[in-house]
């Protein structure tokens, strides 16, 4: 059952105040949105925010909408801002992939990534009466293509992945949704989306689940086995998590990091992700900066390569 925003911000108050944060409620953090209000990134924001001022105690939060060229805008405007206490939300790789594209600095290099919070693992689906696992799908038809959603999103690129490694082609759709309806049409043999992206049509039987591009099987679909357990070693997911502008007093950044990392853990969210298709997963500073790090050098390669989109002329 979802936790309502009332009844975690009373329950915040039972937490452990970290020395840190003082006993004076702090002034109110800056919760940035890269994204227009009622979008994907926007609506998890808002929903995630009474988790966050539940590990963050005496902190409160306001969130701002700040879209633009899928966060490239807000992460610059954070980057060229004096220190102050915002955080970015960061939806990766896509934010990445724009900055690829644009050929613009790396917003992994202009922030201070602060943790991964969230993960939504990429799943191959098909329709029912479609192929029933991977081997029917390779040894099928090869003109018909996997859709997948708008390049730069992390089934996109799992798709690309996909394609490299199954010779399977893909076809990029205008949003996961339209991806999504082509599948359970028919249209298209299968698809590649994030597991909240078709967790709905799973529920409902109108897809089916062929594989997940996890190390592991997921616990939201104990009976969808791995990519890897058939035969094709592939991961794939999109992250969502923050990042901080730079010059971030050290003793906050290290405060949000150790409230994230006992959020990771709350059972509360991970009810919440349950219901929306998600997994906690935490990476502190190091491990989610690393990440960002070898998903950028992946997609600038990707990129000289076999761009995804006509490069400018």
């Amino acid at each position: 059952m979802r936790t309502g925003r009332r009844a975690l911000l009373g329950l915040a108050a039972v937490l452990p105040l970290p020395a840190a944060a003082g006993a004076a409620r702090r002034d109110p953090a800056e919760l940035v949105v890269p994204a227009p209000p009622g979008s994907g990134p926007d609506r998890w924001a808002r929903g995630i925010a009474p988790f966050l001022e539940r590990a963050w105690p005496r902190q409160p939060l306001v969130v701002r909408n700040r879209p633009g060229r899928s966060g490239m805008e807000a992460a610059g405007e954070l980057a060229a801002a004096p220190p102050r206490r915002s955080l970015l939300v960061l939806t990766t790789p896509v934010m990445l992939a724009r900055a690829v594209e644009s050929g613009e600095a790396s917003p992994v290099a202009r922030l201070s990534p602060l943790a991964a919070l969230v993960e939504e693992p990429a799943l191959l689906v098909a329709a029912p009466g479609g192929p029933g696992d991977l081997d029917a799908l390779r040894n099928g038809t090869r003109t018909s293509p996997i859709a997948t959603p708008p390049p730069g999103t992390g089934a996109h690129v799992t798709g690309l992945r996909l394609a490299e490694r199954a010779g399977l082609p893909i076809l990029p759709f205008p949003s996961a949704t339209a991806a999504r309806q082509a599948a359970a049409a028919g249209h298209v043999v299968a698809a590649v989306l994030t597991v909240p992206d078709a967790i709905g049509l799973l529920r409902d039987n109108r897809l089916v689940a062929l594989g997940i591009a996890a190390s592991r099987r997921s616990a939201l679909l104990p009976e969808v086995p791995t990519l890897r357990e058939a035969g094709l070693e592939l991961l794939g997911a999109t992250r969502r998590g923050f990042a901080l502008g730079p010059g971030t007093e050290p003793e906050w950044r290290s405060w949000l990091t150790d409230g994230l990392a006992r959020l990771a853990g709350d059972p509360d969210l991970e009810s919440f992700c349950a219901e929306n298709g998600q997994v906690p997963r935490f990476l502190g500073p190091e491990a989610w900066a690393g990440l960002l790090t070898r998903q950028e050098e992946e997609l600038r390669r990707r990129w000289q390569e076999a761009p995804w989109l006509p490069r400018r002329t």
